[in-house]
């Protein structure tokens, strides 16, 4: 579980998140949704321990962020809009060195095991350089869940991914049985996969709801987006 309270984050001038405040819940999926600028990719930072934020509280398993950050975390799994990697490591070495970081003892079973789910496992020995955009995103996939993580950030995940490869990773986040939250654009991933949704406006939480009670209320979720942002689509 995560749990945020009274969340600001400023960039300069601009206010990124505004006093925000969320749960996101254990065995759950939590979408976020919102304009680009919204605080989307921010928030997923700020839950991962990457970016520093000017007041609030955000724990992780009961762990501060910020008091213990090393115990927060290890419980976290992280994938980024655009992954960095070395270009020059073959997606198997690139592996092997985020679980050295991570000090994993069996990294090597749990690499195979995802490589073919993913049906990269033929590509794992070549340079990242030659890899495309959605290979490059299922290996940084990988990265973030080979150790397990109790928490999953994920930040427009099946951007870039094949038809048959962006069902196998809902599959798999519907049957995880962690804290998972997905920032994303896509209404259809948030009605297929999410159990709740938030939407955010400059940086503010315009929507917070169970998708149920939002497909009962708008009829869809691209909808309810619609409705919250103020956009009339004659």
């Amino acid at each position: 579980m995560i749990s945020i309270k009274n969340l600001m984050k400023r960039y300069d001038k601009l206010i990124a998140l505004d006093n925000v405040s969320f749960v996101f819940p254990e065995s759950k999926v939590t979408a976020i949704m919102g304009e680009n600028g919204a605080g989307k990719t921010t928030l997923l930072k700020i839950c991962a321990g990457i970016l520093p934020f000017e007041q609030g509280e955000v724990k992780v398993d009961e762990y501060s962020i910020i008091n213990d950050s090393i115990s927060a975390r290890k419980r976290i799994g992280y994938l980024p809009e655009m992954p960095y990697m070395y270009d020059r490591l073959t997606g198997r070495e690139f592996l092997f060195y985020i679980a050295s970081l991570r000090s994993l003892k069996d990294a090597e079973s749990e690499i195979n095991m995802y490589a073919e789910l993913l049906r990269i496992d033929h590509f794992m020995d070549h340079e990242l350089g030659t890899y495309s955009k959605g290979m490059k995103q299922k290996i940084s996939l990988i990265a973030a869940i080979m150790h397990n993580p109790n928490n999953l950030l994920l930040d427009e995940p099946v951007w870039g991914l094949d038809p048959l490869t962006s069902r196998t990773l809902q599959e798999f986040v519907k049957r995880r049985k962690g804290t998972t939250i997905i920032a994303t654009h896509s209404p259809q991933l948030v009605e297929s996969t999410a159990d709740n949704v938030y939407i955010l406006t400059h940086g503010r939480v315009k929507l917070s709801s169970s998708v149920s009670d939002v497909l009962e209320k708008y009829g869809s979720v691209e909808e309810a987006y619609f409705k919250v942002e103020g956009v009339n689509i004659a």
